[in-house]
């Protein structure tokens, strides 16, 4: 994979490689009517360009270098359609999103997916939700729904969205 591809403020997705956590979210992402191919794209990372991302995983938030972790991994990169996104914006969804660096990862919002009844944490995100946190901070209206309510599929949707490249990371 050409590391120029990946610019700051992209968002790449990461497919479902098995075990427990990654099944459970594509088996809740099925249920909230995502294609079973979208639905797949279990993981999202807000890009800080080249083979740099946002990582929002347990324990903590940190900036992350994609070829070392994801190494053969198959991956979807998006950009947002809107064009100040690309004239200017992505820029400071990059920045966003790497401001919730060092904060701990929301069990919790993952958790509401299935017990709609536990609340949301506003000090920790989840993947999805960091990364929708950072677009909407830019683009208010950007998916229609809060960022807590995100799902990594969500990034998949075409009339926000836009497919860069598809392929492995090697």
């Amino acid at each position: 994979m050409d590391l120029n591809i990946p610019k700051m403020g992209y968002f790449i997705l990461y497919r479902n490689e098995g075990g427990f956590f990654g099944n459970a979210i594509e088996k809740e992402q099925l249920k909230k009517g995502f294609s079973e191919e979208d639905a797949k794209y279990t993981h999202v990372e807000v890009s800080g360009g080249g083979q740099w991302s946002v990582r929002v995983a347990p324990p903590s938030t940190k900036i992350a270098d994609i070829t070392q972790i994801y190494k053969s991994r198959n991956i979807r990169i998006y950009r947002y359609r809107n064009s100040l996104y690309e004239a200017s914006k992505r820029y400071k969804v990059a920045f966003w999103a790497a401001s919730g660096c060092n904060l701990r990862y929301d069990w919790l919002g993952v958790i509401r997916f299935k017990i709609k009844l536990i609340w949301s944490v506003k000090s920790r995100f989840f993947c999805s939700e960091n990364s929708a946190w950072a677009l909407q901070k830019e683009f208010p209206e950007a998916l229609g729904k809060k960022p807590e309510d995100c799902m990594p599929a969500d990034f998949t949707n075409l009339g926000y969205f836009e497919k860069v490249w598809e392929g492995e990371l090697c």
